[in-house]
């Protein structure tokens, strides 16, 4: 990993049914894919313009960096294990860069 780490994270796929029939996450042992995972989650904000109400907006939003061989993918959940808050993998996208493989960025959504 290239950028600086702020945390361990653990990276969780799968879903199981409830009694009823509805999906839950696999938060347990068995949907866990990766364990202490060295991770940088960071809130960020970008000030944009509101067109239509002639108003500056402050837009936050929360971007994970991992390795580049961490096995994530969209819609997994990442726990940060420092802090025990979950967020959901909205996106992965990863660069090219000529002589190396980039980190993976993930764009977050909190969930408690």
């Amino acid at each position: 990993m290239y950028a600086q780490a702020t945390c361990r994270a653990s990276i969780y796929r799968g879903y199981s049914k409830d009694e009823g029939g509805d999906d839950i996450p696999n938060n347990g042992p068995t949907g866990r894919v990766a364990s202490r995972v060295i991770a940088r989650i960071e809130e960020s904000d970008s000030r944009v313009w509101d067109r239509v109400t002639q108003t500056p907006r402050v837009v936050r939003f929360v971007e994970g960096i991992v390795g580049s061989n961490v096995d994530v993918q969209i819609g997994d959940r990442v726990v940060d294990d420092t802090n025990r808050v979950w967020y959901v993998v909205d996106n992965v996208t990863q660069n090219r860069a000529p002589g190396r493989t980039p980190d993976k960025k993930l764009a977050l959504k909190l969930v408690g």
